[in-house]
């Protein structure tokens, strides 16, 4: 079986650098721990690493430490991933769009449920790339960074949503027989950086 090596992948991807093949190159679902060990190593750093990031998951020592590392994040599922397969959904597993906190907030600022939550990103400092074939839907997520505004109080009653709850939990990359696990991919039991933040 052959193993994932992010290290050696990294080195890879930043040959295209020096080789004038790319220009900016980043990362996805990299916990501190594993950008920690490509800052310590190597000399081109991520410019951006795309994790999974809402009210109900801020990962807020994650997202601390690639703004102190000069990374970029990039916030996927802001709406919480509803589209996702049915296979993919546990039972009774909270709807962010209809969360009613998510929802008070909407009608507060006169915005929709989805306006609020890609709002919330963009307010703290992350990209959002939300995802939608439909033309109204896409028209109306550009227009949020201009149409949407939360204030203090707004904020403080979104972030104080968080229940560490993932949508996309990587169960499917950690199939039976294989060497890697949920806990791995997450880096989440004993990560280092997280006492250090």
């Amino acid at each position: 079986m052959i193993l994932f090596d992010a290290e050696r992948t990294w080195k890879a991807m930043a040959s295209t650098v020096d080789m004038g093949l790319a220009h900016h190159i980043g990362v996805s679902n990299f916990s501190t721990h594993k950008l920690g060990r490509i800052l310590a190593n190597h000399r081109i750093k991520p410019e951006v690493n795309q994790v999974e990031c809402h009210p109900y998951l801020q990962q807020k020592h994650l997202v601390q430490f690639c703004r102190m590392n000069g990374i970029l994040v990039t916030n996927y599922s802001s709406m919480g991933s509803g589209d996702r397969p049915a296979a993919f959904k546990p039972k009774g597993e909270p709807v962010l769009l209809e969360d009613a906190m998510v929802k008070e907030v909407a009608a507060a600022v006169g915005a929709t449920p989805a306006g609020v939550l890609l709002k919330w990103g963009i307010q703290q400092g992350s990209a959002v790339i939300p995802k939608s074939a439909n033309p109204d839907r896409l028209k109306q997520n550009l227009e949020v960074p201009e149409t949407v505004q939360l204030d203090d109080a707004a904020m403080e009653k979104l972030n104080a949503m968080d229940i560490h709850r993932r949508y996309v939990d990587g169960a499917f990359w950690a199939l039976s027989g294989s060497a890697y696990t949920v806990e791995t991919l997450w880096d989440e039991v004993g990560d280092p950086f997280q006492e250090e933040l």
